[in-house]
Parts: structure tokens; sequence; C-alpha cells
């Protein structure tokens, strides 16, 4: 049967007739859009959004005809590429034999992958855990803040600048953007915020081949006299320092050893670390978990976006053992009416298994050094890029000047060129979409799928090249002097 046509059937006399669905104009459509929507969203920071009809791979096709190559991928949540056949045809067998089941009940979907993750941190950390599921990142992260608040009876945590971990109520409180709070009234339980080890925009104006990781020694600093206001020799205001890896606002990558500095020190104290691998976990940085980096071991950490590969979407907290024992995290102090739903424990443990089979360890840190190469590469031939950086397949390119001051809202003129203009390699027609970032919005991000070929890589970077030829072009134009772009 046609996509085109659809079945209705006739309660009353089992009648089936073939109901044409009728065509809606583009144009008919984003008049939908104008009226209709609440414009409360993230689709609505882009003037004109994509009116998506198809998806494969690495592509995403509108309803124009326009192919764009994603160097996004929904924010990291489709790692192993959209229509992944593995697990998609995992998800349509569920839906035919076990689609819906109460929250109250087990399934051996759940139970399979709960025992996958769980054996997958024990053997990578040594520490014995237990899981619990909701359904997308803020609310994890929500639950993740019960078992911290249970365990050491503190309601404040630290986190980073820069951070983001939701739009919540509960998780603006840790999202370091005002602006995603200044409409709702006062947080007076937002969290205690250290500057992240941003060395392209350091917060101290320090250099990082002599700063000696500052910003990480004034994190230890900061609990090392009662008079610096957060801690006392035998106690401290927060409960648990939260982080991302590497940060999701710009794809930023601290050095190696900055976690190091202070996570240890923290953990003696009795401050939990409280891991959120939501954007940069699931192989992205080449390892399982991005933490597997930087030298520490978390007490929680939380799974989503790709942990179902983008479909019916379910998210994970993973803790210590102790932190949640029975006897201590007990029935319903967690609970989401689909938390735990048969379709997205399917596509959680088909996913899981797909990613556990392939050889990411390897193939992942491969294609990111070929990426970043091909990006340094661009670095050189646009002197408008200040810098590039990459772990793995979590990427980043930083619009700056020689002296590092970024040229502002960059990125999103760069993003707005590559969605809207149509470019060519070997013949063909390419847009493209981006990510964007950076404390002044002069950060591309880039999250391409994890099964990328060399080829598709090279396409990519051609296109790219492309786009940041227009881009200079249109720098170029602008005076510093008007405040345009600086």
């Amino acid at each position: 049967m046609s996509g085109r046509a659809g079945e209705r059937t006739k309660a009353a006399t089992g009648e089936q007739k073939l109901t044409a669905v009728p065509e809606v104009s583009t144009e008919d459509l984003r008049a939908i859009d104008r009226e209709y929507l609440c414009w409360g969203d993230t689709v609505h920071y882009q003037e004109k959004p994509i009116i998506v009809s198809g998806c494969q791979g690495g592509l995403v096709f509108d309803s124009d005809g326009n192919t764009y190559i994603d160097m996004g991928m929904w924010h990291s949540s489709c790692n192993f590429g959209y229509r992944n056949p593995e697990i998609e045809s995992e998800v349509c067998r569920q839906l035919g034999t076990l689609p819906q089941a109460c929250g109250d009940f087990l399934h051996r979907e759940k139970l399979l992958v709960a025992k996958e993750v769980v054996d997958a941190i024990y053997e990578r950390t040594g520490v014995k855990g237990r899981v619990s599921f909701n359904v997308g990142g803020s609310l994890v992260v929500e639950d993740a803040l019960k078992i911290i608040r249970k365990n050491t009876g503190k309601n404040k945590v630290a986190v980073m600048m820069g951070a983001y971990h939701g739009r919540s109520l509960s998780t603006l409180c840790l999202s370091s953007s005002h602006r995603y709070r200044q409409y709702f009234n006062e947080f007076p339980e937002r969290a205690i915020m250290f500057p992240f080890a941003n060395c392209a925009q350091c917060f101290y104006e320090k250099e990082r081949d002599t700063c000696d990781l500052y910003c990480a020694r004034m994190i230890r600093k900061a609990f090392s006299n009662e008079y610096y206001g957060i801690a006392s020799a035998t106690s401290s205001e927060i409960g648990a320092i939260v982080v991302e890896p590497c940060q999701g606002r710009g794809y930023t990558i601290p050095p190696k050893d900055f976690y190091r500095n202070f996570t240890g020190e923290m953990q003696e104290r009795g401050i939990l670390i409280l891991d959120d691998e939501i954007q940069v976990g699931m192989y992205r940085t080449g390892k399982l978990f991005a933490f597997e980096h930087f030298g520490f071991v978390p007490d929680i950490i939380t799974l989503s976006k790709s942990f179902t590969n983008g479909l019916s979407p379910v998210s994970l907290v993973w803790a210590r053992a102790d932190l949640v024992d029975p006897e201590v995290f007990t029935p319903g102090h967690a609970h989401s009416n689909f938390a735990n739903h048969p379709l997205g424990t399917a596509a959680a443990l088909a996913s899981w298994r797909y990613m556990m089979a392939q050889d990411y360890e390897t193939s992942v840190p491969a294609k990111g050094s070929y990426f970043l190469a091909n990006l340094r590469e661009l670095q050189v031939r646009h002197p408008f890029v200040g810098s590039v950086d990459g772990l793995g397949l979590l990427l980043n390119m930083v619009f700056a000047d020689e002296k590092g001051v970024p040229y502002r809202n960059s990125a999103q003129l760069a993003a707005e060129i590559a969605q809207e203009s149509d470019f060519t390699y070997k013949g063909k027609s390419w847009r493209m979409i981006l990510q964007i970032g950076g404390y002044d919005l002069n950060v591309l991000k880039f999250a391409p799928y994890l099964d990328i070929s060399y080829e598709e890589i090279d396409c990519a970077i051609a296109v790219l090249d492309q786009i940041l030829e227009k881009l200079g072009l249109m720098l170029s134009c602008q005076s510093v002097a008007s405040g345009g772009v600086r």
C-alpha cells in the first residue's frame, strides 16, 4: 500500500475503506506553524525550520526534496544512524508482541538492559551499581538529584559554568545559562558554579601552557577554608558536583588531568560525583563513557538520547549500589508513568547490543582523527577559524581572531548558511545541519553518526569548506565597529 493512503476500519461493520491522505504544501504547513504552535520550544530559534520528511544513516530529507548532511545527529541522540535496521526491527517486533505494559510490572527487555549496563560499568570501574529508568534526560537528572538528596541530606550541588543538564524547573537550577531561568522567578536552590576548563576562552584569562590547571586548583581551594563560604573541615553545603566530562554547550574538551585535580578530594569529603553522559556517552568520544578518558570514577551516571538511538525514549540513571540499596532508596522514591515502557526498553536493549557488537573503541578514534585532521586543514584555509579540537567523533570549531576574541553569533550565521543554501560535491546537491554552541555562539559542534564512512567524512568536509567560504565573505562585509559579529 502506498504511503499516501491509509486504512480506516468501521467498527460496526468491519468494512475497510481506503482513504487518501490529502497533500499539504510546505507553505500551508508553515502557516499552521505560525498560527497553531506555541513557539516556546527550540524549533523556533530558527527563522525557517526544516520540515523533515525522511532520514537515513547520517542524512535528513525535507518536504521540498533537499538532502542534508546531519553533523549533529539530533544532539547526539542517534549515534548509530537514523533508521538503523537492527535497532528499528526490534522496536517493530516489540510493537507486535508487548507494545504496552504498566510501569508497575517487570518485563524481559527492562531486566536484560539493566543487567547489561550494570555489568559493563562494573567491568570498567570495579564498582557495583543498580539502575532505574525514566523518559528523558531532564527527568533522569532529576532522579539523580533525588538519590543525592536522600543520601547526603543536601539540597545544593555544584556545577560547571557552561553546563547544560536540562530545562525542567529542577534541572534549570543546574544549567548555567541565566536566560533559561530569567522568566521563571527566583531559584533558591540554584547550584554553585565553578569555571570550567574552557581553554579557548578561559574565565581566569590564563594561558593553557602556563596555567598549571589554575581552574581545577581554584575548585579545590574553595573547599579548603570555611571562610570561603562553601565548606568546613567536617561538612559542606553541597551534596554533589555535577559534571559533563566534555561540555555539551560547545563540545568543549578539558585537559585530561582536569577532573583528577579535585574529584578524588570531593569524594573523600563525602561529596558525590554525578556524571552526565547524556550527550557524550555511548562511544561518542571513543570510549563507552567519556569519564574513562579523564581518570575518575563517578558515583552516579545518567544516560539518555542515544541510549535508545532516538527511538521511543527511555533514559537511565546508574548509581553505586549502596546509594540505591532497596532499604535506602525504597519503592516510590522515583517514578514516571512511562519510565520503562516496553517499546523504549526494547530500543535500549537493541541499541546497547548493536553498540557493543561494533569495534567503536578502535573505529571512532580513527575516524575522529581523520575528521580532526581535515578540520585543521580548513582552519589553515579560513583565518577566522581560531581553533579546532576533538575527542573521538565529538569535535568543535571555534570562530575567533588571532588574539582569541570570539566572532559573536558567527556559528549561528554558519548554521543558517548551511541549512538554507545548496552546495555541490561530486555532482550532487547537498545542504548541512550544523549544531552551534560556545559562550558567544561562535562554536560549531560536530557529532556525526559513529558508522560514518571516510567517504562521507570527505563529503562533509567539502561541503563545510564551501560553507566557510560563504561565511568568510559575510564576515568580511561586517564592520567590527558596528558591533557586528564580534
